[in-house]
């Protein structure tokens, strides 16, 4: 069974890891700066598990009342996936209202 847990000994940034036993399957991290989260890193063996990824990091940043994602993520293959699962826009690596985010029909 694959899981996705915060990796509770990283202390400058937030760290979430999918795992299966020993095995990890992919990594996402940020770090909250005030009402932003700027995510920086985003790994995975399979770019279907970069939505998991990033839904985890943004509901922890959403529970500490941060308000705005920022993905610091050049990789175009990454931004494409970002896209696809309604993260980032052609326009904007910037997610204005994460919590927005959750109630909008994309979370279906």
């Amino acid at each position: 069974m694959i899981t996705i847990l915060q990796n509770k000994d990283v202390t400058d940034r937030i760290l979430f890891e999918m795992k299966d036993g020993e095995d990890i399957y992919g990594t996402v991290s940020g770090i909250i700066n005030g009402d932003t989260i700027t995510i920086s890193e985003l790994e995975s063996q399979m770019e279907i598990f970069y939505d998991g990824l990033v839904r985890a990091i943004l509901a922890y940043a959403d529970n500490r009342f941060v308000k705005k994602a920022v993905f610091d993520i050049t990789d175009e293959r990454k931004l494409y996936r970002l896209k696809g699962f309604g993260f980032v826009t052609e326009e904007s690596k910037v997610l204005e209202d994460i919590q927005a985010f959750f109630k909008d029909d994309k979370c279906d």
